[in-house]
């Protein structure tokens, strides 16, 4: 989780990951040795507003707690003056080094994420308490801002439990603390929060990870079960109690069946890569079919960044299958050492290929697995 580390520093993260994951919220100070920056800045802001078309509610405002109607982003100068909060979300998905930053980290975490950008002034309180049902980082970019963090009310809420439904704590906040440029502040879900900028206007990127949890195991279960006729079988007519208890014990018994014949465990975490998409995942006009070796032998290919691959022996061990994100493909008469060597370096020429294949033809036999790995999308020229 280098990542992480690297988020956290100079905190451990092994104490972090001991005291605060999802258990108490921390502030972490930069020292001055850190500059979000290089993320996220009031030139990148206004690069955004000036030359990307944002559509509501991706652009939005908010005053004491309230998100302001689509109508008030007709006059955002306007706006702001008056002191309401700007945010653009998912800005990971309009700024390379964002996108870049949010896909290194759902690589080593292993969740989702989403980069959100809020831009508040001096005094001016652009939400009330409330809680996130997701795990947050406050990454502050530049300004100051007061936090304050209360203890949670409901241990863990899941997405459709929001913080409207539920009162606040009345204790007082467990954490206060006051972020400069560079710091970092992590806010498990559930915990009640608000900020007020404080001196100077504020500009503070919230990194969300969006874990899954139990009840998400399940779902995934149940779409997994709707595919066998047993259990999209109707229940018995309910003429009597034994009749429905004698039903449902017996799905009880099939359900440890179906879980003791499967290794549930890997085939959930394989989902859940399969979900994972390349932060940048085209490469034209090499995709096309076009110019994929323009230095014969000597051309350099490069691997996706920030992709969690599966590297597997085929059944009849003549070769291997390759599994990134949601694309999977099976290579047949390839090496242990090609397999090995094929991720473990973010660049790699034809020549090095030759060497991990030292039986293979270049043009028989390398050319045609590099164009067949650069068309579906596993590796680019460089």
């Amino acid at each position: 989780m280098r990542s992480l580390a690297k988020l956290l520093e100079p905190y451990s993260i092994k104490d972090f990951l001991d005291s605060n994951w999802t258990n108490k919220a921390v502030a972490i100070p930069g020292g001055g040795n850190k500059d979000f920056t290089r993320l996220f800045s009031w030139e990148k802001l206004n690069y955004l507003l000036n030359f990307r078309e944002l559509k509501y509610p991706n652009i939005r405002l908010a005053v004491a707690g309230k998100v302001l109607e689509e109508s008030a982003n007709d006059n955002l100068i306007k706006s702001c003056q008056s002191g309401a909060t700007l945010i653009v979300d998912r800005i990971h998905k309009l700024i390379p080094e964002v996108a870049e930053f949010a896909a290194e980290l759902k690589a080593d975490l292993g969740y989702s994420n989403q980069v959100n950008a809020y831009c508040s002034w001096p005094e001016k309180q652009g939400f009330t308490t409330h809680y996130d049902t997701h795990e947050v980082f406050i990454l502050q970019t530049a300004g100051i801002k007061q936090w304050y963090v209360f203890d949670d009310t409901i241990k863990y809420p899941l997405p459709d439990q929001k913080f409207s439904d539920f009162s606040p704590p009345e204790t007082a906040a467990y954490l206060s603390c006051i972020l400069h440029p560079g710091d970092v502040l992590y806010i498990p879900r559930g915990h009640w929060h608000y900020a007020v900028a404080s001196e100077e206007p504020s500009l503070h990127l919230t990194l969300g990870i969006h874990c899954k949890t139990g009840i998400d195991f399940l779902e995934w279960l149940a779409g997994e079960l709707r595919q066998q006729a047993e259990w999209r079988k109707s229940l018995p007519l309910r003429v009597n109690a034994d009749s429905i208890e004698a039903n449902v014990s017996n799905l009880i018994t099939e359900l440890h069946g179906y879980a003791n014949s499967k290794n549930l465990a890997e085939e959930y975490s394989n989902y859940l890569d399969s979900l994972g998409k390349p932060v940048a995942q085209y490469s034209f006009p090499h995709q096309a079919g076009f110019n994929i070796f323009p230095c014969g032998i000597q051309t350099k290919f490069r691997i996706p960044k920030f992709q969690r691959v599966r590297i597997s022996e085929l059944p009849d061990g003549c070769g291997y299958k390759i599994v990134v994100g949601e694309k999977e493909v099976s290579l047949r008469g390839v090496t242990a050492k090609f397999a090995d060597n094929l991720f473990s370096t973010e660049f790699f020429t034809g020549e090095d290929v030759m060497d991990w294949l030292p039986d293979c033809d270049w043009e028989i036999d390398i050319m045609p697995l590099l164009s067949r790995l650069i068309l579906d999308g596993i590796i680019f020229v460089s």
